[in-house]
């Protein structure tokens, strides 16, 4: 009764797309099995129809469960704010033109414009922007993005349906409904399977008279090994990949990561760990030395929040004595430092407290690609610090071993062509495509699939729709948002991207382990048809050659299981 129910579920989704499949030629050699009264016969190919079922939903249910174990808190409600009262409200209730109010380490919920407060945002999630951007009165800000810095209130110009998010939202389904179903090689080759079938059960039937050994051929020629081919090269697969680090979400992604020519990197915190850090300092004055400004600035850094100045004092010694400290939300701070006044922020900081000498830094400042923090002592602008986010380490190996594999690498950022350029030469990457938003990475991977088939990794809400579009999606699980989590194929459980020529070296022996063990037991149920057409075979025959096969078929898997694919300093690690 348990196998008739798995199978009915299988034919009646099968039917449902009009498909022909492997479980539904095993279907008919198991009637026929009845028919005959070849009851164990029947049963055993029940079983393996129901053994089949269950290794593809216990990964699927594993992958499930890994999932929700990933998942993020979202923002679901919002601080209005009504005269002198502050309502949490559910988004959804939140009309256009109402006002609310927005804390630092919040996700913003909605579209708006600020109307009171500055502050910094972090976009990556939404534009893949490696660097915070500063915002204050009159600026929009989106939803999805995070409050950094500074308690901010807006008004709302779009509501929950039209803001930032629901336009990613609408993205996603576009890019589902764009992206192809892989279909597994078992069923691809079903339906000729059963044609074949058919033709030789209902021609021997016609020539010899004999309705018993017409239907023994169509025992025999059951597809026992292609039910429990694929199931149990996934199975093992995914054991594999698991014991590394990676889930494996979709099964299919292993035939899809097989036919890929073409890795598509996000930069911020796919290709880059998200931790700013300082490249130096220019000075562009002769009246301190480098030595002491930064001495300087880093003790003043030394009591930010912002992430730019807790990269400086980072990354310097401070031995300092700061006095009246002073943030200034979305343009930088200020104090004095062993006596001397300093600010360190953005240009327009510079311009109220430290003005002289700003055009000269600024002149010099274009020829960076990175991110600039100016310093300003005693009224005049002496320098600026470059920052930019941190490569990961295993970053360049990966693009070199992927590119070793024949891959062709693609880097999709949402930074200046400058900054991704620079990025780009130190990694070796072939092509970029740079001032990335959402639907520009989209239609870029759209691009790619008519060319040939891509494998997209990204780690923000931004990737959504490209890592669903794209022929494989790989997301991050740690770094990674929920959205791009759920909306990927595979997920790295540990953020490790050089786990992904293991994962394509894996994927591409599964599917020629597969199909080699396929073709050998279609060898021998072609024998064991013969045999049937002749007259020759009794039921004790028909189960040894499913037996025979099915084991073959099993045996070729547990290959899968300690596939040595992953490079040797990460086999068997998660990091």
């Amino acid at each position: 009764m348990m196998c008739s129910i798995t199978i009915i579920k299988e034919i009646i989704s099968d039917i449902s797309r009009s498909e022909i499949s492997a479980v539904m030629l095993a279907t008919a050699a198991l009637i026929a099995g009845l028919i005959l009264g070849e009851y164990i016969i029947a049963a055993e190919i029940a079983i393996v129809i129901a053994v089949g079922s269950l290794l593809e939903t216990v990964v699927a249910d594993h992958a499930t469960s890994s999932i929700q174990a990933l998942g993020k808190v979202k923002t679901q409600r919002a601080h209005v704010i009504n005269g002198n009262n502050i309502y949490n409200l559910p988004l959804e209730d939140v009309r256009v033109g109402k006002h609310i109010r927005i804390y630092p380490g919040e996700i913003i919920p909605l579209d708006g414009i600020i109307i009171q407060g500055d502050t910094s945002v972090d976009k990556s999630i939404m534009t893949g922007e490696s660097i915070p951007v500063d915002a204050g009165i009159g600026d929009e800000v989106f939803s999805g993005t995070c409050n950094l810095y500074g308690t901010i209130d807006i008004e709302v110009t779009r509501g929950n349906a039209d803001g930032m998010l629901g336009h990613m939202s609408s993205l996603l389904k576009y890019a589902d409904a764009g992206k192809s179903r892989i279909v597994g090689a078992a069923d691809r080759w079903a339906k000729y399977i059963f044609v074949i079938a058919a033709v030789l059960t209902v021609g021997t039937c016609l020539i010899t008279d004999d309705l018993r050994r017409g239907m023994t051929v169509m025992m025999v020629l059951c597809p026992c090994a292609f039910v429990l081919a694929a199931p149990a090269g996934i199975m093992a697969a995914a054991m594999n990949m698991d014991r590394n680090g990676v889930l494996l979400k979709e099964p299919s992604s292993i035939e899809g990561m097989n036919k890929v020519d073409m890795i598509l990197f996000d930069k911020t915190g796919t290709l880059t760990s998200g931790v700013i850090h300082s490249l130096g300092f220019t000075n562009v004055s002769e009246d301190m030395s480098s030595e002491r400004i930064v001495g300087l600035v880093a003790s003043l850094e030394s009591r930010s929040e912002h992430p730019l100045g807790m990269a400086i004092s980072a990354d310097y010694e401070q031995n300092g004595h700061v006095e009246e400290f002073m943030d200034i939300p979305g343009k930088g701070v200020k104090g004095i430092v062993d006596g001397v006044r300093i600010a360190a922020g953005n240009a327009d900081l510079m311009s109220s407290e430290s003005p002289i000498g700003l055009e000269e830094a600024l002149e010099t400042a274009k020829e960076s690609s990175c991110t600039v923090v100016y310093i300003g002592i005693d009224g005049r602008c002496v320098g600026f610090f470059s920052l930019e986010d941190t490569l990961k380490e295993c970053a360049h190996s990966t693009v070199e071993e992927l590119e070793g594999e024949g891959l062709k690498t693609v880097m999709l950022t949402g930074d200046s062509k400058a900054v991704a350029q620079k990025t780009a030469d130190r990694l070796g990457i072939d092509l970029i495509v740079w001032d990335c938003k959402p639907e520009t990475k989209l239609s870029s991977v759209e691009e790619f699939e008519r060319t040939g088939r891509a494998c997209m990794l990204g780690d923000g809400m931004n990737d959504a729709p490209s890592l669903r579009r794209a022929t494989v999606g790989v997301s991050m699980g740690v770094m990674g948002n929920d959205v791009s989590v759920k909306a990927s194929d595979i997920v790295l459980l540990k953020d490790d991207i050089s786990k992904i020529p293991g994962v394509y070296r894996l994927c591409k022996r599964s599917v020629k382990t597969v199909f080699a063990s396929v073709v050998i037991a279609a060898v021998i149920s072609i024998a064991g048809a013969t045999l049937a057409l002749l007259g020759t075979v009794d039921p004790i025959m028909v189960a040894t050659v499913h037996i025979t096969s099915s084991v073959i078929v099993m045996l070729a898997a547990s290959t899968l299981l300690w596939a040595k694919t992953w490079a040797p300093e990460h086999q068997g690690k998660t990091q």
